[in-house]
């Protein structure tokens, strides 16, 4: 099939895009694995400084530590920054095809065009992550706290969220009463906190049975929101394992949904940058229930 771009002729067979989709993959994977391999060879190597370190003097050691964790968050940057550029591009050009911009597909090609698109998308989530908890554990993301009611915050997440679960055919409630107190807090942490404990409940349901519940209560000083779910649970080992990164749940359902292990973590250092809390409670087979704890304003 012959489409009109730029001034020339460009031929889009499914051939090109079967190729297109099997490189978007391979980065995908090689992406994932060496990051987790970076990651194990890290904690390792502090390990066994901190072993091999014993009796030394603790300020030294220290101060070792810091600098190979400025050394692993300047590479992750980099790394971030390079994989974000041809990743830009690849979304721009199946947005542009997406929308027929340069002309009829069929509908094989239509269909190659929507999964290199997802993935796409998918990868940019796993970069954003990736650079987002970097940045937060290293210190380089820093609060930036103003008034902001809570109603204004899961504004955003029931117009965003609703899509993800519809795709699952899960039912998402948002319940959010008046009268809640105001914060003085960084509303976009909050909210990134908030969207991953709905992702993870949209993602660990199943299909066309679950059933999740966004609400909240005022405790004084203090503002208390819950993401309550249907779905699948956390047994008791697992959950001694929450907060640990990459980390994924020994249960079917987790194992065959995609996932990276760093949804947890992130709400973790969120509520450290904003001063709240991450509780849970979760019971296999029933369903599990998240909550925030954040500063209010009395």
């Amino acid at each position: 099939m012959v489409l009109n771009g730029y001034g020339d002729n460009t031929i889009m067979t499914q051939d090109n895009l079967s190729k297109a989709l099997e490189l978007l993959t391979t980065l995908q994977g090689q992406l994932e694995g060496d990051l987790q391999a970076s990651t194990r060879a890290i904690k390792q190597t502090l390990e066994t400084a901190l072993q091999a370190g014993e009796g030394q003097d603790s300020t030294e050691l220290r101060s070792l530590i810091a600098q190979q964790q400025v050394k692993t968050s300047e590479f992750i940057s980099v790394m971030v920054h390079e994989i974000r550029k041809p990743m830009t591009s690849i979304r721009g050009y199946s947005d542009m095809l997406n929308a027929k911009v340069m002309g009829e597909l069929n509908e094989m090609q239509a269909q190659f065009v929507g999964t290199i698109r997802n993935n796409v998308i998918s990868m940019e989530r796993l970069v954003s992550d990736i650079s987002d908890i970097s940045k937060m554990q290293s210190g380089r993301m820093q609060p930036s706290p103003k008034m902001e009611m809570l109603k204004n915050i899961t504004m955003k997440l029931e117009k965003d969220m609703p899509e993800e679960a519809a795709a699952r055919n899960v039912k998402l409630t948002f319940d959010i009463p008046q009268g809640l107190p105001l914060m003085n807090i960084d509303s976009t942490r909050v909210e990134q906190a908030l969207r991953k404990l709905i992702e993870n409940a949209i993602r660990y349901t199943k299909e066309g049975e679950g059933e999740i519940t966004v609400t909240a209560e005022g405790l004084g000083d203090r503002l208390k929101v819950y993401v309550k779910d249907n779905g699948v649970g956390i047994s008791k080992d697992d959950q001694a394992r929450l907060g640990e990164l990459f980390f994924r749940g020994d249960n079917d359902l987790v194992s065959q949904t995609k996932g990276y292990g760093m949804g947890i973590p992130i709400v973790f250092e969120c509520m450290k940058m904003v001063g709240g809390e991450l509780g849970w409670e979760s019971v296999e087979e029933q369903g599990s229930t998240f909550w925030i704890v954040l500063p209010a304003m009395t």
